[in-house]
This record gives C-alpha cells, structure tokens and sequence, in this order.
C-alpha cells in the first residue's frame, strides 16, 4: 500500500538443538560427529564402572608394592640368616685352629717331641668332636663288607683267608656322611682270596 510503512525486520529461526551453534570445525560439506547420548541411569553405570575400575588399578598398584617390599624383607631376611648360620658353622672350628696354633708354638719354643704328639691328638679329638656337633660322622667301613655306595676301591690286597675275600682290610681316605647324605665317600683297599697269596 502506498504510505504504508514498510516492516524492515527480516524474520529469525533459532535452533535449539543441542549441537547447533557449536562450532565443530567441519567445513560445510562434512558431516557433523554427533557424540552418543545415553539416559542417565546407563551415564551413572558407566560412571559407577569407571570409578571401579580407576579404585582396582590402585589397589593392584599397592598390591605391587606391597609384594615388592615383602620380597626384600624376604631376601634380606634369609641373607642375615644364612651370614649367622656360616658364622654359627665356622665358630667350633675357630677353637681347632687355636689349639693348633698353639701346637705351633710350642713346638718352636723347643717343646719335647712327646709334647708336640699329644697336641695333636688333643686337636684331633677336639675337631672330630665339633664335626660331631655338625651330625658329621666318619664311616665304619674297616673289617666290613665292601659297600660301592660308601667307599672307593683304590687297590686289592691278595689273602689267604677266604673269610676275609671282599672285606675292606685297609682305609686310605676315611669317609665322612651327616646324617643319611654321604659327604665323601671312603677310599679303600679291599681283601681278595687267593690260594698263593701267601706264597
């Protein structure tokens, strides 16, 4: 209409969908990522999940730690007390080699041959007895039946008894067990029968 004013105001949509407006960073042409939505309950699900899982990978993480200190407790532990039980093994031996040394001395000092003997028999009983302490035994092998489990036959000798054929007759080495396990074996000389031994 002629005079009429004319309405300059240009008409406006706002869109209220929740990823209008934001700007995504996509060219025009490129479809928009859309993030999923799920109801809350499946949100609170989900949250509740993640927590638990945050909560377990700390607990294993102090699990780790944890066992990685009892470890070296352990270690440290059985290194104090395999140094005390070397140190327990060594210290009756300790009173031998004293006893030796005092030997040694005397047998400098000009001591009498009978002396110097009986010292060392003394120092002999002495280490047989701490190696008594230590369930350490020699082996009764002299005059017995030739036992390979025991003793090494390192020679024969020929008699004229046929009741001493097999039997050990001499000890070279004598053999050493702690109680069942076989330290070292004895190294011996055995009987054997023969009608001309004594010829």
């Amino acid at each position: 209409m002629p005079g009429a004013a004319e309405d300059t105001s240009e008409f406006r949509v706002v869109d209220k969908r929740p990823f209008a407006g934001m700007d995504t960073g996509a060219s025009a042409g490129e479809p928009l990522e859309v993030k999923p939505r799920y109801p809350t309950y499946v949100e609170e699900l989900m949250a509740k999940v993640a927590d638990t899982e945050r909560r377990f990978a700390e607990r294993v993480k102090l699990v780790d730690q944890e066992t990685a200190r009892c470890k070296a407790r352990l270690e440290a532990d059985y290194e104090r007390k395999l140094a005390l039980a070397r140190q327990n093994m060594v210290l009756p031996f300790l009173d031998v080699l004293d006893n030796l040394e005092r030997a040694l001395e005397a047998a400098s000092a000009g001591g009498s041959k009978e002396d110097l003997l009986q010292g060392l028999r003394m120092t002999a009983d002495l280490f047989r007895a701490k190696l008594r302490t230590h369930a350490i035994e020699p082996l009764e092998v002299l005059n017995q039946p030739f036992d390979p489990s025991l003793s090494q036959a390192v020679g024969v000798i020929p008699v004229t008894d046929p009741g001493k054929d097999g039997l050990v007759v001499d000890v070279v080495l004598p053999g050493y067990r702690m109680e069942n396990n076989l330290i070292r074996p004895a190294q011996v000389r055995v009987a054997q029968y023969r009608q001309d031994a004594g010829a």
